[in-house]
């Protein structure tokens, strides 16, 4: 239950306000490297993998001219983390020979998720939703070229995502070994996709509670943080909807995939996708449930007090009826002059309440 409020206060902006930003790209021509988004790390780093079947290196590339040095025998994985030295972005452009529109692309990462074929090379897009030791939500682009020989993955921040495939590249067994990198390309996208699950797992915690604590104590804090997690919903919905529309793309407009086995990796992929889909959906139709109920659960108990108002109103009526005969002054009032008349008075009024009462628990109505 703590962890679950603790997932309520940190469901904050990077799920759900991101906002739009100025691009600071008004005027310039097509192909302009501009970095748009977060700084998400202090500095650029590149990471060069180098594998086949006999070996595999890891190395930090200090000097980016040693990109240019390629083996027709050696696959490569270079992995650039941090996107806001467009310097650096671009010179490694410059020596891979990478479409400038492409790297204009990786560089705004408001940009949807997409895939696309340019200049020979196999370019993709997705969003990551990762949930940090804080159990914070944080949101960022991962994109990736694929070209004869080498494999480019970009991220915005130093986030550890792909350990797991560099533990199984030292394998000299595992499957990336032997299948190269249309296999490495499935195993970094399935990495990202698994990262779904544990976000919307949270998000089911987070509504499990809301619906829950609903019934308990309804308030609007608890309307406004389900408003915050519909948002969420609908936010990795976005991201998972056009992704989706990337893979079936790629399925159908990549001959060398659909040529061997890799397309049921890749199909694999599509179905996680689905499944997601399929888990957004559900939550938000309970996110609508959770405020349905919430609005049936404050009119109830409107209407529970009004009834009552209504009891008390209703009780009070032939009493003011009689404490209004007795308090018109009228000289000839043949009660006022009697010994008991203030006590039999009041003993009706007594009477009148008690059988009113009894009344209106026989009709069920209190």
């Amino acid at each position: 239950m703590k962890s679950r409020k603790k997932n309520h206060r940190n469901l904050k902006s990077e799920l759900i306000n991101r906002g739009k930003r100025i691009s600071g790209k008004t005027g310039l021509p097509p192909g302009s490297l501009v970095h748009i988004g977060k700084v998400l790390t202090d500095s650029v780093t590149v990471r060069m993998t180098e594998f086949n079947k006999d070996l595999c290196t890891f190395s930090e590339v200090k000097d980016l001219e040693s990109l240019r040095i390629q083996d027709s025998n050696i696959n490569r994985w270079i992995e650039i983390k941090g996107l806001h030295e467009t310097k650096i972005i671009e010179s490694i452009g410059e020596i891979l020979k990478i479409s400038p529109l492409v790297l204009e692309d990786i560089l705004n990462t408001e940009h949807r998720p997409k895939y696309d074929i340019l200049d020979g090379m196999l370019f993709l897009t997705l969003k990551a939703f990762t949930l940090t030791e804080k159990k914070e939500i944080q949101v960022e682009q991962a994109s990736f070229i694929l070209g004869k020989g080498f494999l480019i993955s970009f991220q915005e921040s130093n986030h550890t995502w792909f350990e797991p495939v560099k533990s199984s590249l030292v394998n000299p067994s595992g499957r990336i070994r032997l299948k190269g990198l249309d296999y490495l390309l499935y195993a970094l996208i399935d990495v990202i996709i698994d990262r779904y699950y544990e976000v919307i797992e949270s998000i089911g915690d987070l509504l499990e509670d809301l619906e829950e604590r609903i019934f308990e104590n309804p308030g609007q804090e608890l309307i406004e943080k389900n408003r915050l997690i519909k948002k969420g919903i609908i936010n990795i919905r976005k991201a998972l909807i056009p992704a989706l529309e990337a893979i079936n793309k790629l399925k159908r407009d990549e001959p060398e995939l659909s040529d061997n086995e890799e397309i049921r990796y890749f199909n694999d992929i599509h179905d996680h996708i689905v499944q997601l889909l399929d888990y957004l959906d559900t939550y938000r139709e309970l996110s609508a449930e959770i405020k349905e109920n919430y609005l049936s659960n404050i009119s109830l108990r409107m209407n529970q007090v009004m009834k009552l108002l209504a009891i008390i109103t209703t009780i009070f009526i032939p009493l003011t009826f009689i404490a209004g005969i007795y308090g018109m002054n009228f000289l000839n009032m043949p009660e006022l002059a009697w010994k008991y008349g203030y006590f039999a008075v009041l003993g009706l009024m007594l009477v009148i309440m008690i059988t009113m009462l009894v009344y209106f628990r026989i009709k069920k109505w209190i």
